[in-house]
């Protein structure tokens, strides 16, 4: 047992994504090995796509909360159904929005088994994450809040692994090895999901000088606060002289 941990550089967890990738993959023991297993189950995989993709959207679905969100414009996609109408009409499983997700699912899951491990393909891994939130640099503003995309991830895993472990198109060990690749690159992708969520970053040093005109348009408005309080306290001081002084000297004609 190694009794010297590996030093993390947490910034960096952060603000490289590579190395974030990399400490998790070696946290939970993904390897090559794990990304050539995937590769190949692409013969299996791919026959499956269609069902897999179909599952996906029946449970999505059955709640409100997943569903509501295909009504809304999408990267790549601008609803053409009027604003009002989106909100008493659920989008339908025939609708353009539901076939232009399924695509996508589509194309994912087939880049999966495809695309070689590289920044490239962690860059669009990162982004199909990114492009759920409401953070900057996208076209739309749709926000699918984290408790879903997490709860779509379990039953996403479960469908492939599901199916995976139910094939006959390779030994019993190696099919056990494929899908426990599975199971890892899954916790992987939902990393890449939960970065745009959970707050424990460090900040970017946008948002660092947006924090810091924030901070300081609060500093101001106090100081004003304060400055007009003063002279407040300034006229109340003179008025309550002059009111003092003239009462004196009332006080003071009488006694003559």
């Amino acid at each position: 047992m190694n009794t010297q941990p590996a030093h993390i550089d947490r910034d960096r967890l952060y603000t490289d994504l590579q190395y974030r990738f990399d400490y998790v993959s070696q946290f939970i023991g993904f390897t090559e090995a794990d990304q050539e297993y995937i590769h190949k189950s692409a013969s299996v995989v791919t026959g499956l796509v269609p069902t897999i993709v179909d599952a996906v959207y029946d449970k999505l679905s059955n709640y409100d909360a997943t569903w509501m969100h295909f009504s809304q414009d999408q990267d790549g996609l601008q609803i053409r159904e009027p604003a009002e109408n989106r909100e008493t009409t659920p989008v339908s499983m025939g609708s353009e929005a539901i076939k232009f997700r399924k695509v996508m699912l589509t194309k994912y899951l087939k880049k999966l088994v495809t695309s070689e491990w590289n920044l490239s393909y962690l860059k669009y891994l990162d982004w199909v994450g990114h492009i759920h939130t409401s953070t900057p640099l996208k076209k739309s503003s749709i926000n699918v809040e984290y408790i879903h995309c997490n709860a779509l991830f379990g039953y996403l895993s479960s469908v492939v692994t599901g199916a995976l472990s139910k094939s006959e198109e390779w030994d019993a060990e190696t099919r056990d090895c494929i899908v426990n690749a599975y199971v890892k690159f899954f916790w992987l992708q939902n990393d890449l999901f939960s970065r745009y969520y959970v707050k424990d970053q460090v900040l970017s040093d946008k948002e660092k000088a947006a924090v810091a005109a924030c901070r300081k348009a609060k500093e101001d408005e106090i100081r004003r606060q304060l400055r007009v309080e003063s002279l407040l306290n300034a006229v109340v001081g003179m008025l309550a002289g002059a009111v003092i002084g003239v009462v004196g000297l009332r006080y003071l004609a009488r006694g003559s």
